[in-house]
């Protein structure tokens, strides 16, 4: 098989590397394809040789904002260097970087970073919890350029950063043949969603990420409070993006792979002073698989709920569906 280097050079010792890298697919990133002026952490795989016990967890910087860029050692003349001429070596990396004791330590336990995607109401904090992983780049001191990238046009290797998490994407909306003559109702009502785990972790050598904690029944994903008759106070845990032009309220999270042993719970109470609860318990089931999107598109009726599309896409896109709520 072909490697992921496509450039050939040969140098006196030491030779740095030179790391490029790319993102696959549509949307890779919580903010699109596109890299965001990122941390990555770069190791060698071949943990037997000189190369793998020193360069573990190598922090690497870009100031890019494409969807290909080249990166540097964050901090000068600490990245990595080849020595041995008559070896080639195997390179895996991740994102976003964590830090750890030194370059041949690798982060967290043994590798293995906490991960809770409970609290993500900001595009920065999803980008915190957005674990992309690539692996498969080869280089040596004669072919010094570490590439992440896709090569399969040229014969190689796809070596290019993957989304390792999953996202759920509710869509929802209200309308006049509905009850609700205001779409603004959806603009600060209560959401809550229940049956996710939240608690995992996020394996560097592996790119694996994996729940491991329990399923939470209340997370409230937008929660509106009245402290006093004339004081709202609005609290977020995901995502929103409401569109004042069609009342549709957009939810975004992303989350740990998980296999969901039932359907998750919704429960939506629209901010018209009814006070009135519409839930579904039997409509939202994505399969949550890493590198997947899954859309729901939710419509609030004075008769319940209905979930009227669903899409399944590589980030990209994973899926939708429709179906019905009962008020509660």
């Amino acid at each position: 098989m072909a490697a992921c280097t496509q450039e050939n050079e040969v140098q006196n010792n030491p030779v740095e590397a030179r790391v490029r890298a790319g993102v696959s697919g549509p949307q890779t990133r919580a903010v699109d394809n596109a890299w965001n002026a990122d941390h990555i952490g770069v190791m060698a795989l071949d943990a037997t040789t000189t190369m793998g016990q020193k360069y573990k967890n190598v922090e690497y910087q870009t100031a890019s904002t494409g969807t290909a860029a080249d990166f540097t050692p964050a901090t000068s003349a600490s990245g990595i260097f080849f020595e041995d001429a008559s070896h080639e070596f195997t390179f895996a990396a991740y994102a976003p970087f964590a830090s750890s004791a030194n370059a041949s330590t690798l982060p967290g336990n043994d590798g293995k970073i906490t991960v809770n995607t409970e609290n993500q109401h900001t595009v920065a904090k999803q980008e915190a919890i957005d674990y992309i992983y690539a692996t498969g780049a080869r280089g040596s001191k004669g072919n010094p350029v570490i590439s992440f990238t896709d090569n399969t046009a040229a014969g190689g290797s796809n070596c290019s950063f993957r989304h390792k998490m999953a996202r759920l994407v509710l869509k929802v909306q209200v309308s006049d043949a509905d009850g609700f003559t205001d779409p603004g109702v959806l603009r600060f009502a209560n959401y809550k969603l229940g049956g996710l785990i939240h608690e995992g972790v996020f394996d560097v050598l592996t790119g694996t990420a994996t729940a491991t904690g329990t399923a939470m029944n209340d997370w409230m994903l937008i929660e509106s409070t009245y402290p006093t008759p004339t004081t709202q106070t609005v609290t977020y845990k995901c995502v929103t993006d409401y569109n004042v032009s069609t009342g549709m309220m957009t939810l975004t999270m992303i989350l740990l792979p998980q296999t969901l042993t039932d359907f998750l719970s919704l429960a939506i109470t629209p901010d018209d002073g009814e006070n009135q609860t519409y839930s579904s318990k039997d409509l939202i089931k994505p399969a949550l698989e890493a590198g997947y999107s899954y859309t729901y598109t939710i419509t609030v009726k004075k008769t319940g709920l209905t979930v009227s599309g669903s899409t399944i896409e590589p980030w990209g896109n994973g899926g939708s569906a429709s179906g019905d709520a009962k008020m509660q």
